[in-house]
């Protein structure tokens, strides 16, 4: 057996240091299921003082699953375990097309923490009945000032947003367009209108294209981020059916967690139950065959019963397998956050 041992981060939030221990090891049993890549005995083990993820391969990892594992929420550093209970460090080429800290410059109270945010990405896309190579399009539903969208951009996916909060979603483009500019890169920018019929309701979408300079602007290096200013109940009129590979949210925790601006952040309404009733159908809608919603709530508001129950009625396969149903954890006195992972069947309402 080849044996490993992953540094990782302190933990999604201080709050809950030895519970994100373990989120830990179930991120990396949803990756590997991903990736095909056997791993045994994945444990937490102390070396030298310093608390580590240790595991075995039955053979070498090869340099995709290196690349693969990368991609964890929580990594530091990669080593293999040689003789004499050395360290050699693994390394993989850099994946990343924005700075990875790109989603925590931006800070405002009532911030989801970004780890646990590319935690969830990761557990969606790890979920999805979709080729490697093919171009992942996320859609956070719920976008606040874009720390989903942000993650999503850095690691090559296409990061699209809904966000009812004007204010927020111009917030998030100044925001990006200073980015894009600090960082010279090559970017356009369109700005329209978006009705429904009769005009019944009016948005407003953001929609940047980007790439590293002009060379790579002209080829498939090209990557889109888009935030529509609108309800969440008319994604699929903002969007083309079956669009997005995957949609990632986390949801209002049902208690005020106001944002600097002062507005309410997410939704109309605190109430998580409220608010999937009212978009699913849309939700769903955009959503490719195959692709897979991933959200956090606070489930002492909704119990998970009745969100899977939710999920489930609409036509959703509620993933239950350890990897994906392991993952609530105490945020603070009055939120105990968790994490639902569901697929789109090919047949619909098959579950």
């Amino acid at each position: 057996m080849h044996q490993y041992a992953i540094l990782y981060h302190p933990g999604h939030n201080r709050v809950y240091y030895e519970e994100s221990k373990r989120f830990c090891l179930y991120e990396l049993e949803a990756i590997c299921q991903k990736a095909a890549l056997t791993v045994q005995e994945a444990q937490l083990t102390r070396i030298g003082g310093v608390d580590y993820i240790t595991f075995a391969c039955p053979e070498p990892l090869e340099e995709r699953s290196i690349q693969d594992l990368f991609h964890l929420s929580f990594l530091y550093a990669l080593f293999e375990r040689v003789d004499e209970g050395l360290l050699r460090p693994l390394y993989a080429p850099d994946f990343h097309t924005l700075d990875p800290g790109i989603s925590s410059m931006l800070k405002y109270t009532g911030k989801t923490n970004e780890l646990f945010t590319r935690a969830m990405v990761n557990l969606a896309v790890s979920a999805a009945n979709f080729p490697r190579e093919e171009q992942i399009r996320l859609l956070d539903p719920v976008a606040g000032k874009g720390t989903t969208l942000f993650e999503a951009a850095s690691c090559g996916y296409d990061a699209y947003g809904v966000e009812i909060g004007d204010n927020v979603v111009a917030e998030v483009y100044h925001f990006f367009k200073q980015y894009l500019e600090r960082a010279r890169m090559k970017h356009t920018f369109h700005k329209e209108r978006v009705s429904g019929p009769n005009k019944s309701f009016t948005a407003t979408r953001y929609r940047f294209q980007y790439a590293a300079d002009k060379a790579a602007f002209k080829t498939d290096a090209v990557q889109t981020l888009e935030i529509v200013a609108g309800d969440s109940i008319h994604a699929d009129t903002y969007f083309r059916k079956e669009f997005f590979h995957v949609l990632v949210g986390d949801l209002p925790y049902g208690v005020q967690h106001g944002n600097v601006t002062g507005q309410k952040q997410n939704t109309l309404t605190r109430n998580p139950k409220e608010l999937v009733s009212r978009c699913l159908p849309a939700w769903r809608a955009v959503l490719k065959t195959g692709g897979v919603l991933a959200l956090s709530w606070n489930c002492q508001v909704l119990p998970r019963e009745a969100l899977a129950a939710l999920l489930s009625g609409a036509g959703f396969q509620v993933l239950e397998e350890d990897a994906y149903s392991r993952f609530a954890h105490r945020v603070d006195q009055s939120i105990q956050r968790d994490v639902i992972v569901a697929r789109k069947p090919s047949q619909a309402g098959a579950v």
